[in-house]
């Protein structure tokens, strides 16, 4: 029953044919050896036809061109160049989908296959820059207001991090050594390695007792986790987190409002029990989940109970449940993924 409603679901449409990509793949690439291939980035193909060559030339030529030549053997301290740019064009410059500046594409980190890009956020390149950099924009604007820590200063966790599909926008904001990300899937970390992402990786628990970091953080962010994992899971997330940010340290995280619950078939059943008096229960404080099936195959399943799926948790329940840890500053929607509501919190 669960895995029909995971099947009709938004993730897996959208995810099939990569899928299917990444089974035929993996069995040519296994034949007379043992083992799972890895998650190996490779170069997009729209590198090769300068896709944005046209646009950056045009609008930011003379000012690309001098950063171009100020990147030219430089390392890490060169990302802070980048930081007077707007988030757009850096957006653009980190899809790594153009030929001209070769030193500020060798400096950025190399983007993973638009495969594993749609297997991983449901969408690739610019489209997905798009949703980050809006994200990104949001995250800045929030934690400015929040601390006196100015990013340069800060010590920052991406919290799920993936691929670095947000980490590597942290780089030109963060000092070097000071950005930090944590995943529990040790194949995705090794896409991060791999794509040269300029932060301090570490392997973290499905459901983690504590952060593996001994560093406390000023600032930690957590996009589309808390969207998918169980109650008592995310319980222990918060907590993870909770010890590990400094005293006031800001917390930005999203979850899945209620109308997610009529957009995702597998969500359909839960909605149903609240009928019909739906929309009153969902102004009440309501945890609402429904695991995707235990299968080993699944990268987000570690063993044992399933932990990861599709969630919806309410505004109310953050208010009333996670108030004694932390205070909530701000609910934001967010245009262009409307089913990413971002929460800044601070920690008490």
């Amino acid at each position: 029953m669960i895995r029909r409603e995971y099947e009709s679901s938004l993730s897996w449409r959208m995810t099939r044919p990569v899928r299917a990509a990444g089974r035929a793949a993996r069995a040519l690439s296994t034949r007379g050896r043992r083992g799972p291939a890895p998650l190996v980035p490779s170069p997009s193909p729209s590198v090769a036809t300068g896709r944005y060559d046209s646009w950056l030339e045009h609008v930011y030529g003379e000012r690309l061109t001098s950063l171009d030549g100020e990147c030219a053997g430089g390392g890490a301290e060169c990302f802070a160049l980048f930081r007077d740019l707007d988030a757009d064009l850096w957006a653009l410059l980190l899809t790594q989908e153009y030929t001209l500046y070769p030193n500020i594409r060798k400096l950025l980190p190399a983007m993973p296959h638009p495969s594993l890009q749609e297997l991983w956020n449901g969408a690739s390149g610019v489209r997905l820059a798009a949703q980050s950099a809006a994200f990104y924009r949001l995250l800045r604007e929030r934690v400015a207001a929040a601390t006196d820590v100015p990013l340069s200063d800060a010590r920052v966790l991406d919290f799920g991090c993936g691929w670095g599909r947000l980490t590597r926008y942290l780089a030109r904001d963060v000092a070097p050594g000071r950005l930090h990300g944590c995943d529990p899937v040790a194949s995705i970390l090794d896409v991060c390695r791999e794509t040269r992402v300029p932060a301090q990786l570490a392997r973290s628990a499905f459901v983690p007792d504590r952060l593996p970091f001994t560093e406390r953080f000023d600032v930690a962010f957590a996009f589309s986790v808390f969207t998918h994992v169980s109650e008592p899971a995310h319980e222990r997330c918060l907590a993870a987190l909770h010890a590990g940010l400094r005293p006031d340290g800001v917390l930005v995280l999203t979850i899945r409002p209620p109308e997610y619950l009529r957009f995702c078939a597998a969500m359909h059943p839960l909605l149903a029990a609240l009928e019909p008096e739906a929309h009153a229960g969902l102004a009440e404080p309501r945890y609402l989940f429904v695991p995707h099936p235990a299968d080993a195959g699944h990268p987000q399943f570690g063993g044992g109970e399933m932990t990861y799926g599709e969630t919806v948790i309410t505004l109310p329940y953050v208010r009333e449940r996670w108030a004694p840890a932390f205070e909530l500053l701000h609910a934001d929607v967010l245009v262009g993924d409307l089913f990413q509501v971002a929460l800044t919190l601070r920690r008490r």
